[in-house]
């Protein structure tokens, strides 16, 4: 599986959670019992898509995007002790 096809995942799971959010408020609104759910809904929220939030499922989706090919330790090139020459110090 590549890392488009997990981001892809993980904004299918952001939906889902929204949805469910969506779901739960529709359920218990003007039912009488809302407070027992408390912030239920806004905590899935939270989870699902908040941007403040680095675990949320959107902003893991987006960093698989980003990522690099390989991880930054394979690729020696880009390491700090080869971008400077040396001639300086």
């Amino acid at each position: 599986m590549n890392r488009s096809e997990r981001a892809e995942m993980l904004r299918r799971a952001e939906s889902l959670l929204n949805e469910a959010a969506d779901l739960m408020d529709t359920a218990l609104r003007m039912s009488g019992i809302e407070r027992r759910s408390g912030d239920d809904s806004t905590t899935v929220r939270h989870i699902a898509s908040d941007p403040s939030y680095d675990g949320s499922l959107r902003n893991l989706a987006l960093d698989l995007e980003r990522l690099e090919d390989d991880p930054l330790w394979t690729q020696p090139l880009t390491s700090p002790k080869n971008m400077f020459d040396g001639k300086g110090i």
